[in-house]
């Protein structure tokens, strides 16, 4: 072989070999950008997945209605790193709904769909915000006890669809609220009360309250109103039930008084 052939196979090797290096380096760039696309998108699901009630009356395994036992959800606890919202939906026929009776708990968006409710009755559930209605007649969220706190949105009836609220003891603080749905009613009684920045929810609230009849005390009963507090808690507002005299009282009062004038007057 001449020495300009054993060149040019030299030349010809080291081509293929740099060519070589080439695809075996591109490939290994295709491998990792591949892999970050799959590992961000894998970050991506986690991070939107939503989470499903799944209690099926009790009777799955470790079924027992508490909000915190991962065993009643689909998709983990709404509380999980990267959980999305929290759907409480009767998945069966008769079904149960979540109790909140631990502290700590917390979650995105919680929505509460047809016929579903929510129970707390201790501890506390942190949210963004907390939706009924939105997809039929929900069932009643029911705070008898402990603290549902929402920084964002207590959107009741967001649909056009009934989504009741109860609050006999215990607390809801929101940084908003709203009232939609034609027989959506938020009821307080006993020591429960409701929370709210009143520069962006007082004239709102005043409506409900004496115009609309949306927001009532103990359930509407005579003698029983809503008392709007703008002093205790500076730029809130905080709504408790409150008995007051029936009228018959404040015509016995004011005839006792004319009484003693005109008694008085006579000594």
């Amino acid at each position: 072989m001449w020495v300009g052939q054993i060149r040019n196979k030299t030349n010809n090797d080291s081509t293929r070999i740099g060519i070589m290096k080439k695809a075996m380096k591109s490939s290994r760039q295709s491998m990792t950008r591949l892999s970050a696309f799959l590992f961000t998108m894998a970050l991506g699901a986690s991070a939107f997945g939503d989470v499903y009630w799944n209690d099926n009356n009790g009777t799955l395994p470790g079924g027992d209605r508490n909000w915190a036992n991962a065993a009643n959800w689909i998709g983990g606890l709404p509380s999980a790193p990267g959980a999305g919202s929290a759907i409480v939906y009767p998945w069966y026929v008769p079904s149960t709904f979540p109790i909140v009776s631990t502290a700590g708990n917390t979650a995105n968006q919680v929505y509460i769909a047809a016929n579903a409710s929510l129970g707390i009755t201790g501890g506390d559930l942190s949210a963004t915000d907390l939706i009924t209605g939105v997809w039929g007649n929900s069932g009643m969220v029911t705070v008898s006890g402990g603290n549902l706190k929402l920084s964002g949105l207590l959107n009741m009836g967001a649909g056009g669809y009934d989504g009741d609220v109860s609050i006999s003891s215990g607390r809801i603080t929101a940084g908003n609220l709203s009232i939609q749905g034609a027989g959506t009613i938020m009821d307080i009684s006993g020591t429960g009360s409701f929370v709210a920045p009143s520069a962006a929810n007082l004239a709102n609230i005043n409506y409900w309250v004496n115009n609309s009849h949306t927001i009532t005390a103990n359930g509407g009963a005579a003698g029983w109103a809503i008392n709007i507090d703008t002093t205790t808690l500076p730029g809130n507002v905080i709504l408790t039930a409150s008995q007051v005299p029936e009228p018959s009282a404040f015509a016995l009062f004011g005839l006792g008084a004319a009484v003693l004038g005109l008694i008085r007057r006579r000594s």
